[in-house]
């Protein structure tokens, strides 16, 4: 396992991509602690993931509360000993309400909540963790970013704001405290199909799901366990030498620019 005998700390992960990291974590050895706000899902992560022998504990907290996030790293450290691993996933159910619309358009109330919840959350889990990864002797932080955070879209402001940003903090911590052996790096993620409603209405329509297919370079939509298998790396000693990157897993999608297929022989043809 190549995990064994790390200590994993996840934000958000009672669905979606960090339900599938929590999941592959375990799997690969980490004893796993993760946060979210619904009791039902948290619990049915746990215990699924223990049914299949790995370890794992829920911790409700909200990521948008400082003291809820130290309480999470707290709670971590004495269930399973020193932290060696933060995945700093959560982010506002608001991002993806349609009320992160324009600058021009959307309330202060929308764009601060998507920010504490994505960056502050993102700071606080880390502010926590690193004395605790000191004391280890070693650690890795994974921070959850987005390929809008590289190449924006016309609507989310705030989600691609908080974005952007946890790119300069990871870069920042990975500056401050890689002589202390912690290490951070950010996973820039495509459009993964992480099974909810949304997400399956969305391809149910034929040409949405055709325009996100020709932005792909390869023959499959991303899941979660794409995601899990890049946290897997960074979070094991494979990484050692590996601090302040910027992992894209999107399937090519920012490698190209999205433009039409053209046919310049029909187009000579036409101008002649």
């Amino acid at each position: 396992m190549r995990l064994e005998g790390k200590v994993a700390l996840v934000t958000g992960g009672t669905r979606g991509i960090g339900q599938g990291i929590v999941e592959m974590l375990a799997h690969e050895g980490a004893a796993v602690a993760f946060t979210g706000r619904s009791e039902d899902r948290g619990r049915k992560v746990q215990d699924a993931v223990r049914d299949e022998g790995g370890q794992a504990l829920y911790i409700c907290a909200d990521n948008s509360r400082e003291n809820e996030v130290a309480d999470a790293v707290r709670t971590t450290v004495e269930t399973f000993g020193p932290l060696t691993t933060l995945v700093n996933n959560a982010i506002s159910d608001d991002a993806g309400s349609g009320r992160d619309t324009r600058v021009d358009t959307m309330d202060n109330e929308t764009f601060d909540n998507i920010m504490e919840i994505s960056l502050k959350g993102t700071f606080w889990a880390s502010k926590y963790a690193i004395p605790e990864m000191r004391r280890a002797g070693n650690g890795s932080i994974v921070n959850i970013s987005a390929s809008s955070s590289k190449r924006s879209l016309a609507e989310r402001p705030a989600y691609q704001a908080s974005k952007g940003a946890i790119n300069a903090l990871t870069r920042q911590m990975a500056a401050a405290y890689g002589k202390e052996n912690i290490r951070s790096n950010a996973i820039i993620v495509g459009f993964i199909f992480t099974g909810t409603p949304e997400m399956t209405a969305i391809l149910a329509r034929p040409e949405l799901r055709a325009a996100f297919e020709k932005n792909i370079l390869v023959p499959e939509l991303g899941a979660p366990a794409d995601i899990a298998a890049g946290v897997v790396y960074l979070a094991s000693d494979e990484s050692k030498y590996v601090t302040g990157s910027q992992l894209t897993i999107d399937g090519g999608a920012l490698c190209h620019q999205s433009l039409p297929e053209l046919d310049f022989e029909a187009l000579q043809t036409e101008s002649s």
